[in-house]
Order: structure tokens, then sequence, then C-alpha cells
């Protein structure tokens, strides 16, 4: 019985280059590692230790790289939780400063540590915003109410509710941070929904009609 040859190890590697080029992105094997730990402190973004890969575009004025982003964390290590693909998006038309981080889908110890943050930190869900049936999903912190309703509009929370968005999205002065709970596969597929994702988030963000 003849034995069929072995796959291609380098196809996966091969088919990424091919749809980066295909679509104007740069890939960057060995990003700067610093250049992400610029973006810190954050509110729930958790520190990235180490990276992978990188996807380099621009969309008119929006500037995005997206990164294979490793944490430090024995635990979350040993449960598979530690890897994601984060995605960093700059904008002179981003304002304002607010941190969003669904309840669900994060993962056991992400999951543990929202609910037993919710036992000590007080509040019903509407006590951030005024917006009970958002903050019954999402975690919320932001410097102010008026900034925080500001900075995440109607338009957005409609977005993340209506397509079950599950992951942290974190805004601030110039810059947007998405990291997605369900897409942390670094291929043409998933690094696809998360671009369209990513998109549909920036625009609702800064008012920007749909294209």
């Amino acid at each position: 019985m003849t034995q069929a040859p072995p796959g291609d190890p380098y196809a996966a590697d091969r088919a990424l280059a091919q749809w980066a080029q295909a679509r104007g992105y740069t890939l960057q094997p060995a990003p700067d590692l610093r250049w992400y730990q610029g973006f810190y402190p954050c509110v729930y973004l958790p520190r990235i230790a180490k990276v992978g890969r990188e996807i380099r575009a621009a969309f008119g004025e929006a500037q995005v790289a997206l990164v294979e982003a490793f944490e430090a964390d024995p635990i979350k290590q040993a449960t598979g939780d530690d890897r994601s693909v984060t995605a960093f998006l700059g904008s002179p038309r981003l304002m304002g400063r607010v941190a969003v981080r669904s309840k669900a889908g994060g993962g056991v110890v992400q999951e543990l540590s929202s609910g037993l943050g919710s036992l000590f930190k007080g509040g019903s869900p509407g006590s951030v915003l005024g917006d009970p049936t958002f903050e019954a999903r999402y975690e919320v912190t932001t410097p102010s109410r008026e900034e925080g309703n500001q900075t995440l509009p109607m338009p957005l929370r409609q977005l993340l509710l209506q397509a079950t968005w599950r992951g942290i999205l974190e805004i601030r002065a110039g810059a947007l941070i998405a990291l997605m709970y369900d897409r942390k596969s670094f291929d043409p597929a998933s690094l696809d929904g998360l671009i369209s994702m990513l998109g549909q988030i920036y625009q609702a963000a800064v008012g920007a009609p749909p294209r």
C-alpha cells in the first residue's frame, strides 16, 4: 500500500503571503514588540509579552495593524487563553476615552475575574453610561458618563449588541484597540472577518457612513 505524500508544511504561510499581497497589505514576520507596548496602560486589554506575525494596512485616514499577541500569564497559557489576534487602529478622527469588555466569551480565567470583579465593584447595569441594556452585556470604564456616551455613540452600541460581539474594545484620542474572542487564528478567512468588523466599529465610532 502506497502512503500518500505528506502535506506541504509551508502551504499556510504561502497562502497568507499571497492573500496579503493581493490586498496590498504588508506582512511582517517579526514586528516590534515595543511599538505595541507603547499603547499601555490599558483598562481591559491584557499586556502583550510577545508578538508573532503582523499585518499592516491603510484605509483612508485609518492606519491598521493586526498582530498575533501572546500573554505571559501561566494560567492562561495552561488553558490556551494566552493567544489572541489584536487590532490597533490609528486615526485623528478618534476622540475621547472608553473601554468595553464583554462579560462572556473571554475564556475561563477572564470570565472568573469578571465575575469576581462585579461582586466588589458595585453598581448595577446602567450605572456608567445610563444604558442598562448595553451594560448588562458589557463592562464599561470611562472618565465620565458624558465622555463615555460621546465616545461610544448609540450606533456603535447597537452594532456590538446586534453582532453579538464578544471581546475587548478600547478607544482613546487617536487610537482604537480591538480584540475579538472568536477570532484567534492568523489566517486569511479570520483576518478578513476581523478587518471587516473593525471597519464597521470604526465607522460607527466616528459617525462615517457605511461603505
